[in-house]
């Protein structure tokens, strides 16, 4: 698993109600991802280990519409599964996605461990934390190992965005793992990979929508995957 570099503090962006402030909607993100990245110039004797190539390490490929993938456009419930193509590092092909999303109140241990300054973290106090869980199936058994799971386009029951930290900073709190990039081994049809990804809000405004907007879709409603809670 590639380490996650940190950053001494993230920063609160869409604040709900008196707590956090509107942000923009992430677009075109989620697919294959570096935590950081080396190369080396000579030549590899025979003693040493081959790599696996990495095509689309610095080449983004066209990813198309076909066969089980859904169709731009596509509404499912929390809960149900999209086909959509992806890639990683090392292969294109397509995977199984399934979104939840789960609101429990923000306890304030969760709080003061937040790399957060103590300014942003009172402004968490007493507001809801909601667990966006991503479940990944490896469904034609493509090298998939490594990848960066998807950032959707998160929406709150009033149409605005929950609040969420940016930066890499470590964002652990009870029940949500801050922990998005798949094994190694998640290279074999059937493998399966769950994450979690930390918003905020309040009680009253909670997630109602999820879209999926990198290509081959786009971030208009008519060409986005959206999954919603009804």
């Amino acid at each position: 698993m590639p380490t996650r570099p940190r950053v001494r503090h993230a920063v609160v962006t869409a604040m709900l109600g008196a707590a956090l402030v509107g942000c923009t909607a992430p677009q075109n993100v989620g697919q294959a991802r570096s935590a950081g990245a080396t190369t080396t110039s000579g030549q590899t004797s025979a003693s040493e280990p081959t790599t696996t190539p990495k095509p689309y390490l610095t080449t983004t490929p066209t990813l198309e519409v076909t066969g089980e993938a859904v169709k731009p456009g596509t509404k499912l419930k929390f809960g149900e599964q999209a086909i959509i193509p992806f890639y990683s590092h090392y292969a294109k092909g397509v995977i199984g996605l399934t979104v939840t999303v789960e609101s429990v109140k923000a306890p304030d241990a969760d709080i003061d461990g937040l790399p957060l300054k103590d300014e942003d973290k009172a402004k968490l106090r007493g507001k809801n934390f909601f667990f966006v869980r991503e479940k990944l199936t490896n469904v034609d058994g493509s090298n998939m190992a490594e990848v960066y799971t998807p950032i959707l386009s998160a929406k709150t029951k009033s149409g605005g965005w929950p609040g969420s930290l940016l930066g890499m900073g470590d964002a652990d709190v009870t029940g949500c793992e801050d922990q998005n990039f798949a094994p190694k081994d998640f290279s074999t049809k059937g493998a399966v990979f769950e994450s979690c990804r930390l918003h905020f809000g309040v009680a009253s405004d909670p997630i109602t929508s999820l879209s999926y907007t990198s290509q081959p879709y786009e971030s208009a409603d008519s060409r986005a995957v959206t999954w919603r809670n009804n």
